[in-house]
């Protein structure tokens, strides 16, 4: 029944109506501003998140920041890690494996208001204490990559690796499909959280492509169109049938590749990587929006690993912030411009925090 009932929401691939203006902005190559000079910054805060008892990181990814506690989530073993504001490591929750209250792969996390952690794998949400008590799970009928959800809506995102038609999915609270919005979407990189929260709603940001999308009320709809130029995606990519032939044709062209993408009532920032594959370079590039100017400013890093290895992770309503491995922030030397970046300790020390305060 399952596979029947995908094969017909397949076969609408509808894009809901769009009842407000598309913004489309331009991207051009020049060499711009450093990011950590842009003029939208008051203030910038170092902060590094240690702890002698915190477990060994595999591979951090994703970080989200709620009621001053960092949660990041390490793509190797699975965990979440908790840190207070002042970095200090709390615990972790969570755990893959095949046992009770256990998941095989942590893809998108989901901070609850009463605290509680909800880690989502394949169709089942898992759900946890802030202390790392299990307290149950919930399935849903779709086996998506991602997942996230709004009031009253599920979105769920075949993204990467799932063997199916890059799609979003909308179910509502009895886990209903509403098939009057499926929308087609294009692959999303699993090493970045593909949504992200606004006010009451969300975006949706494919790592391939151009556009965000906004999500709210069970519907889709564009926001933004970034048009990258010279580094936008060949048409012809979009007709490959087999994926990976589709990879092997991109990675000989240049292109750009969104990774994030968040908002708040002032702000919008777009975290994206330019790459020339036939002079084997690749570089960030951050397009900030003032909404007061309605103007797109773009910034750069430079091409060196420590500014390939600075990302964007987060943003509320008053911070961006950025994280780096210890190990490449003390090869950059940077500690001139960051005095505290001084006592930095290798062997203790596990992320560094860019918390940028906006203007």
């Amino acid at each position: 029944m399952m596979k029947k009932l995908s094969v017909i929401l397949c076969l609408f691939l509808l894009s809901c109506a769009n009842d407000k203006e598309v913004i489309v902005v331009q991207y051009t190559d020049s060499s711009g501003a450093e990011l950590l000079s842009s003029p939208m910054f008051e203030t910038i805060e170092v902060l590094t998140l240690s702890g002698e008892d915190a477990p060994l990181f595999g591979s951090w990814s994703n970080v989200t920041i709620k009621n001053d506690i960092y949660y990041v989530e390490d793509s190797q073993s699975g965990m979440i890690h908790l840190f207070d504001a002042a970095g200090n490591y709390l615990n972790s929750v969570g755990q893959t494996g095949n046992g009770p209250g256990e998941y095989l792969y942590l893809s998108d996390v989901i901070i609850e208001e009463n605290g509680n952690i909800s880690i989502y794998d394949s169709g089942v949400l898992f759900t946890y204490s802030p202390f790392g008590d299990f307290l149950g799970t919930t399935e849903y009928l779709y086996k998506s990559i991602n997942y996230q959800r709004t009031d009253g809506f599920n979105y769920h995102y075949y993204g990467t690796g799932s063997g199916l038609p890059y799609q979003l999915y909308i179910t509502d609270n009895q886990n209903q499909p509403i098939d009057s919005c499926i929308t087609s979407f294009m692959v999303v990189n699993n090493d970045f959280a593909p949504f992200s929260a606004f006010g009451d709603m969300l975006n949706l940001c494919p790592y391939y492509g151009g556009e965000i999308y906004r999500l709210a009320d069970g519907k889709a709809q564009i926001a933004y169109t970034f048009d990258f130029g010279k580094y936008n995606i060949p048409d012809k990519y979009y007709h490959f049938g087999d994926m990976y032939q589709a990879f092997d044709f991109l990675m000989s062209k240049t292109f750009a590749a969104k990774n994030r993408f968040f908002e708040n009532q002032k702000y919008a920032i777009l975290q994206a990587g330019v790459a020339n594959m036939e002079l084997l370079w690749a570089r960030y590039v951050y397009g900030l929006l003032d909404k007061a100017s309605s103007t797109w400013s773009w910034f750069y890093m430079s091409d060196d690993d420590f500014m390939n290895d600075f990302c964007l992770k987060y943003m509320d309503e008053s911070y961006l912030y950025f994280a780096a491995d210890p190990e490449m922030v003390v090869d950059a030397q940077i500690t001139e411009r960051f005095p505290a970046l001084s006592a930095l300790d290798v062997e203790r020390d596990i992320l560094v925090i860019f918390k940028c305060k906006l203007k």
